[in-house]
């Protein structure tokens, strides 16, 4: 179940497409079910980078079994889309990875841990 968290300081929301295509991107990249790709958006924030108000985006990506070995493609992969899909600089696209372990993420009133043991 990946999160993708996104903030930005522009004016406008994402949009369903934009939506859409983190989500395609999501999956693409972790190789996981679009199904379970949750996106959430935060805009018109007062963000600064490096003492500047140019186009930013912090993203922060939640994804069970990500390993320091992915978070580079990981990284890059957001960059572009920002760029090609929002026009923010790949310089600005901050993102910020949490690999969480199965027991600390819940859904339906149990956590991911004990639905893993179930479909053993």
């Amino acid at each position: 179940m990946p999160i993708v968290h996104v903030t930005t300081n522009l004016s406008r929301r994402l949009g369903t497409e934009i939506a859409k295509g983190i989500t395609v991107l999501v999956s693409d990249m972790t190789k996981k079910s679009a199904e379970g790709v949750i996106v959430t958006h935060k805009h018109e924030y007062e963000m600064y980078y490096a003492g500047s108000d140019a186009p930013l985006a912090f993203v922060r990506f939640t994804s069970l079994g990500m390993t320091s070995a992915d978070t580079e493609g990981y990284s890059q992969g957001f960059a572009s889309f920002f760029k090609q899909n929002l026009d923010i600089d790949e310089s600005r696209v901050i993102v910020e990875f949490h690999a969480p372990d199965p027991t600390h993420l819940g859904i339906s009133g149990t956590t991911l841990a004990q639905l893993k043991k179930r479909n053993e």
